[in-house]
């Protein structure tokens, strides 16, 4: 196990992007490239700043690591990375190509063999003594303005992403109470991880307010940020990172007649201007989930969830790392460690354990059925994606967007995996479908492999256990 050095999240907050714990207001120091170029001293640090987050773990994307130095080398000689980080379609990595300075410092280190360690210490910059000195923040005090955010974010909502710098036509989230104060949403998950949303009432330095804490794990790093509500002008809401403010990340929501736009800036915690990372517009699609569990429940009211009397209790990056800038707690460690430790061993001030009515799934998959070498695509949907005679809901060849609608949680398994647990997951009925998509294109159409849809009640005393092999149907 190891403490985490960098981090980039993939999610609604998909909110940090790749790069050192030692933070500067310059997005990149340039190489003095007249000097011997290394491994240990030059590449290293701008694959752990750009690269690792994707690229590394059990199941690395595109089946890539570098984390090693050999491995670095095979991705230049066989795989093309010089390409692709010089690539202005189709960046790498994908928010935007990195400084031409630090591209060049690849180059010039493979022109020169591959140097993997310098005799030449590296210099020591202005920004390894940079000192961060936290914003004030003030909250929102719901008793007066804000409360009906708790109201208008029920629901299930579809819609279109901008996500670090691609398009995705279609994308979902699924806002229900799980107590009488709290607002949580799963909105993706799969071997790259479990990502959350909970918008909660907190008390935040004597004020209560409304917090956002948002997470989850991808590629074995554990995460979790936490937001405070800091403006709230009619249908609009601001939410910034509640140790470094605005400056380091933020997030904004927006209503309309049945509309939501939220938008993600950061700032990759504090290293360069905040810059848009992810927005998503969306309508309501259906409310009758959200109603059930908001009388469920005796939601919203002004109970307080969380107090943080002192604000957030300042976050542990690891002896190396002493500059923090974030109310962000992680931890990285390999696919053996289970979320409960890594929680605490992030020292992460909401534990699982904490949340009440919450369910989890463990998926096994045999792989005896036409899944076999392939990866698999998750659909839990409010009702079921196949017919009465087990096909699958379809118009011109593709999945009707009458079903697609119905989902509300779509994670990817990868294909060499054959356990996977599904963690924060509403309580209640819903209906369960396995694709394997052939072509790769993400969308459920004629030619991919399926299941027939399948109901749980899922609940919170019990983990259930559901074996999988039954992708046995083409469309």
């Amino acid at each position: 196990m190891k403490r985490i050095l960098f981090f980039t999240f993939v999610f609604m907050l998909i909110i940090v992007s790749c790069k050192t714990l030692k933070v500067s207001k310059k997005e990149y120091t340039p190489i003095d490239l007249s000097e011997d170029i290394s491994y240990s001293n030059h590449i290293k640090p701008i694959i752990e700043n750009n690269c690792l987050t994707c690229h590394s773990g059990e199941f690395a994307s595109a089946n890539l690591t570098l984390e090693k130095y050999e491995e670095v080398i095979a991705a230049i000689k066989n795989d093309g990375l010089l390409n692709r980080i010089n690539n202005h379609e189709k960046p790498m990595p994908t928010s935007g190509l990195m400084p031409k300075n630090a591209r060049m410092t690849f180059q010039k280190w493979a022109d020169n063999d591959f140097l993997k360690v310098s005799e030449n210490p590296v210099k020591q910059t202005e920004e390894e003594n940079f000192v961060f000195n936290p914003p004030t923040i003030n909250a929102v005090d719901i008793e007066k303005n804000g409360f009906e955010f708790m109201n208008k974010i029920q629901g299930h909502w579809t819609g279109k992403m901008f996500l670090l710098g691609q398009k995705l036509p279609w994308f979902s989230f699924d806002f229900r109470a799980i107590n009488t104060s709290q607002v949580h949403g799963m909105f993706e998950g799969g071997s790259m991880g479990n990502l959350f949303n909970t918008f909660f009432v907190g008390e935040f330095k004597g004020t209560k307010t409304i917090m956002l804490r948002n997470g989850g794990i991808l590629s074995g790093i554990y995460r979790t940020s936490y937001f405070v509500l800091t403006e709230a002008n009619e249908n609009e809401y601001l939410f910034v990172d509640a140790y470094g403010g605005k400056d380091i990340m933020w997030v904004k929501i927006k209503f309309g007649h049945d509309k939501m736009n939220m938008t993600t800036y950061t700032s990759k915690f504090g290293s360069v201007k905040s810059s848009r990372h992810m927005e998503f517009e969306g309508k309501l699609q259906n409310e009758d989930l959200a109603q059930q569990a908001a009388e469920k429940f005796n939601y919203p009211t002004k109970t307080v969830f969380k107090s943080f009397p002192n604000g957030m209790p300042k976050p542990d990056w690891g002896k190396e790392y002493e500059t923090v800038t974030s109310a962000s707690y992680m931890m990285m460690a390999d696919s053996s460690m289970d979320y409960e430790t890594l929680g605490k061993w992030a020292q992460d001030p909401i534990q699982i354990s904490d949340l009440e009515n919450i369910a989890r799934l463990n998926l096994v998959f045999e792989r005896d059925d036409l899944s076999r070498d392939k990866n698999i695509s998750v659909y839990l949907s409010r009702e079921p994606l196949t017919d009465s005679n087990d096909k699958m809901k379809m118009e011109y060849d593709y999945i009707s967007m009458k079903a697609m609608n119905q989902v509300i949680l779509f994670p990817q398994i990868n294909k060499n995996q054959k356990q996977f647990e599904l963690t924060y997951l509403h309580t209640g009925k819903c209906y369960i479908t396995f694709v394997v998509d052939n072509n790769k294109d993400m969308v459920p159409n004629k030619g991919d492999f399926y299941s027939k849809s399948i109901e749980l009640n899922l609940n919170s005393e019990t983990i259930q256990k559901l074996s999988v092999n039954m992708i046995d149907k083409s469309m």
